[in-house]
């Protein structure tokens, strides 16, 4: 009877003792894992089902604080083997059957591991999550095709890791620290959540590439054609020593402010082809600026907003370095200063459509360094006046004239038609320059008589002139007796004769307009050999009617001449967009 009483005791007693050594599931990785260290026994009880009382994480370490010092996997070759961490281990536990059913769903969480070996979890579908923080993972992590529902490597230290195809359904945290110094490819990889590289740090290297990759080309961080739920998180401390290929990838945001991008002279960031509703390089605060030593490509991109602020373009001038948004997508595009394009760096908008475009003096890069033919947008920001704009187009290496219709037209439609004419005078401008001495001066004198066709009232003022110059001209050669009758029809038989009255106003106008009839130049005209005098001011002043005929010639060849170009001006046919 006194047994029978023990005997709840006794077992109270042997599965304390079980518990104490990891419980079951330590019972189970001793027969496979003999000799565990301190870091894998921690694991496995943090991992049991059968603790209810456990912490954040699994500790490896001395210290359950991630931000103690003893926890910074920089020193990792330091640590005590006791911190030591199977790879074969972690990959038993996420695979094996029986190891599954004795594990708890929060899956694996660990502080301040040193995982040796190579962690080979390649086309596999894990049922748990994995958290490595502040660990040191010796070897390349091959998680390509792999299907998990959560991964954090946050303040992690990894040689490599390989990713591509790979399935996160929540987050992929790679930030707090997390430091790769090869290689991390995300290429194809699907996320449901964000992907989190905050304050991380990523390297290129050339171990473990493809047959078909370019050693030169220095990829740090390998997204291409990533399909991302939320948000890539590239900031706040972010750095990437080599490219990072958001090529073909798709997300919520892009935030990349508090970055710095490092590849000079090619791709420090390639989202080509990317569909991304926005985009932020650089934010205001103290710690959102945005550094990039090298080439930022958005080309053929599918965003929802583009926004640039608080950005250093970085390089030298011998190298290709700055801002390529050719045939970019985006409902805005807003360039707010303070934005350094250093050393040439260039601004490549060719071939853009975009809904709004904000930027402001500051932010334009150096002249010869602004491409814009093909850039269309709908609006503009301040400065928006013509005066300013035509700066912003001179910056364009050579003339292009799309650049010049296109600022007319949104000029034009925010009501400011005469900005609208002067930038298209500027264009006519630069067009006949551009021909050579003969077109600069036929260039010059539409310019000044018909504004390019765009002001054609101009010819106008100058018919009006024309022809009150001869008024007066006619008036002061009748005065000096040089206007003679031309007896058009028969000279009179008589010594009184009738004869039409000459009328110098309309007899301007008779010159002057073609395919007009007013009567007068049909019965007067200059004596060419004939010398008046007119006074004036008490003075008097030669008239040869000679003088007089000259001007009348060239005074019907302008009525001509100004009649065509006004009827060409108003009716478009002379208009060079």
């Amino acid at each position: 009877m006194f047994a029978a009483a023990l005997a709840p005791l006794r077992s109270w007693c042997f599965a304390a003792g079980r518990l104490a050594q990891g419980g079951q599931l330590a019972t189970l990785a001793n027969s496979k894992f003999p000799n565990l260290t301190r870091c894998e026994r921690a694991l496995l009880e943090y991992s049991d089902i059968a603790n209810t009382n456990r912490g954040e994480f699994a500790i490896c370490g001395s210290s359950a604080n991630p931000a103690d010092p003893s926890n910074d996997p920089k020193d990792a070759a330091q640590w005590s083997p006791e911190r030591n961490l199977s790879a074969a281990l972690v990959s038993w536990l996420e695979t094996s059957p029986a190891a599954i059913q004795l594990e708890n769903p929060r899956g694996i969480r660990l502080l301040g591991a040193n995982m040796v070996g190579q962690l080979n979890l390649e086309d596999l579908k894990i049922p748990f999550a994995i958290v490595m923080r502040k660990s040191h993972i010796q070897e390349r992590l091959r998680l390509a095709g792999t299907d998990l529902p959560f991964l954090d490597l946050g303040g992690s230290y990894v040689s490599e890791l390989d990713g591509s195809g790979l399935i996160v359904h929540r987050d992929l945290i790679l930030g707090d620290g997390f430091d790769a110094s090869g290689e991390s490819r995300l290429d194809h990889a699907r996320i449901g959540g964000n992907l989190d590289c905050h304050g991380g740090h990523f390297s290129h290297s050339r171990a473990g590439m493809a047959w078909w990759e370019d050693p030169g080309e220095n990829v740090a961080l390998n997204a291409w054609g990533a399909e991302v739920a939320g948000d890539v998180l590239l900031n706040v401390g972010f750095e990437s020593n080599g490219e990072v290929n958001l090529v073909e990838s798709t997300a919520k945001n892009l935030m990349c402010f508090g970055g710095r991008f490092m590849n000079p002279g090619k791709p420090a960031i390639d989202a080509s082809t990317c569909r991304i509703d926005g985009v932020e390089l650089g934010q205001p605060a103290r710690d959102g600026t945005f550094e990039a030593d090298g080439l930022v490509n958005f080309t053929g991109a599918d965003l929802g907003s583009l926004l640039v602020q608080n950005a250093r373009f970085l390089g030298t001038a011998s190298q290709p370095h700055g801002l390529l948004a050719l045939g970019v997508k985006a409902n805005s595009l807003l360039m707010l200063d303070p934005i350094s394009f250093e050393h040439g760096a260039i601004l490549n908008l060719a071939g853009a459509k975009l809904g709004v475009l904000v930027d402001s003096q500051k932010s334009w890069p150096e002249p010869g360094r602004l491409l814009i033919d093909g850039f269309s947008y709908d609006g503009l920001g301040e400065p928006r006046d013509a005066r300013s704009r035509l700066r912003w187009l001179a910056l364009q290496p050579g003339f292009h004239q799309q650049p010049y219709r296109q600022l007319a037209k949104v000029l034009a439609e925010s009501g400011d038609d005469s900005g609208a004419i002067r930038v298209l005078v500027a264009k006519e401008d630069l067009r006949y320059a551009s021909y050579g001495t003969l077109g600069r001066l036929w260039g010059n004198f539409l310019k000044f008589t018909i504004g390019y066709g765009h002001r054609p009232m101009l010819t106008i003022m100058w018919s009006a002139l024309v022809v009150l110059l001869g008024w007066s001209l006619v008036a002061i050669g009748n005065r000096a007796g040089v206007m003679r009758r031309t007896y058009p029809e028969n000279a009179p038989g008589s010594a009184v004769d009738r004869y039409e009255d000459l009328y110098p106003l309309l007899y301007s106008l008779d010159v002057f307009l073609p395919f007009v009839n007013l009567h007068q130049e049909h019965y007067w005209w200059p004596d060419g050999r004939a010398t008046g005098e007119f006074t004036v001011l008490g003075g008097r002043v030669p008239i040869r009617g000679s003088m007089i005929r000259c001007y009348l010639w060239l005074q019907i060849i302008a009525g001509w001449l100004l009649s065509a170009i006004f009827v060409a001006g108003v009716t478009g046919l002379i208009r060079g967009d």
